[in-house]
């Protein structure tokens, strides 16, 4: 910056101060899968240099500390690494972030909650990491991908669809859920939408009622196979029972776009042999 003076003679000249300009985090912690993925996605994987014990993509992050897992932070090996920047998940991680500020080491708390938080937050992490070109062309690339597909569900065929997101308790999804926006993006239909909260539990016989055509979900093929109990289902009567990539679409990341084609896909197929 600058500022105009005034000498002994009179005459005025510019006196150049220099700008404070907030040095770019060369040593970042990252504390959630998603938020690890996203760094590197960036091209910011080089400056994190430990992680949660949960993060493992890409392949590098492997070979990276853990000084966390998902419900606590272990302080001396978070010091250990002599962090200038942690990036936590502002939703979940409350007492990490108490623990972190009176360490005082710089906190960035990303609020990942729906599907459009994405792009805006890997622009947030391009500017607070150094690499806002990068991050921009990316943000701006998922967002299109998101339209095309919001665009894309006014048009596709409705299929009724459960999503077992956890067994057991049976637990689902419902508005709220980033998972629920990737249904309905895909043209399906879910029964247990409008439920009180995003991740609600539910009877098998609160299914089977539902009837759906397709039945998903992400965990071991067993866990899904004990719908065949129910031969009468129709998921069951038309083998409709789908295994998804759990990383992908339960972790708010560039890859959830894979999670997005991945059910998308069974829905597609799903409606061209029904024709």
């Amino acid at each position: 910056m600058f500022t105009w003076c005034r000498n002994r003679l009179g005459y005025l000249f510019i006196l150049v101060l220099p700008l404070t300009v907030q040095a770019v985090p060369q040593r970042i912690v990252s504390l959630t899968p998603h938020i690890t993925e996203m760094l590197f996605a960036i091209g910011a994987g080089s400056q994190v240099v430990a992680i949660d014990q949960a993060s493992d993509y890409p392949a590098d992050v492997k070979k990276l500390p853990k000084v966390a897992n998902y419900q606590s932070l272990n302080s001396e090996s978070l010091l250990a690494v002599k962090p200038d920047l942690v990036v936590a998940w502002g939703a979940t991680q409350v007492l990490m972030q108490q623990q972190i500020k009176k360490l005082g080491i710089p906190l960035l708390l990303l609020q990942s909650q729906k599907l459009d938080d994405l792009p805006k937050e890997l622009r947030l992490l391009g500017e607070q990491t150094g690499h806002t070109a990068q991050a921009n062309q990316l943000a701006t690339q998922i967002a299109d991908k998101f339209a095309d597909y919001r665009l894309r569900s006014q048009h596709r065929p409705k299929v009724t669809a459960f999503y077992q997101l956890w067994y057991p308790p049976l637990t689902t999804v419902a508005n709220g859920s980033f998972i629920q926006e990737i249904m309905t993006m895909c043209g399906a239909e879910n029964p247990f939408a409008n439920s009180n909260t995003p991740y609600p539990q539910l009877s098998e016989e609160a299914v089977l009622a539902a009837d759906p055509q397709i039945i998903f979900s992400t965990q071991h093929g067993s866990d899904l196979q004990h719908w065949s109990k129910w031969p009468q289902l129709a998921a069951v009567k038309q083998k409709h029972l789908y295994q998804l990539n759990a990383d992908w679409l339960h972790r708010l990341s560039p890859r959830i776009l894979l999670g997005i084609a991945q059910m998308c896909g069974q829905i597609d197929d799903v409606v061209k042999n029904r024709h």
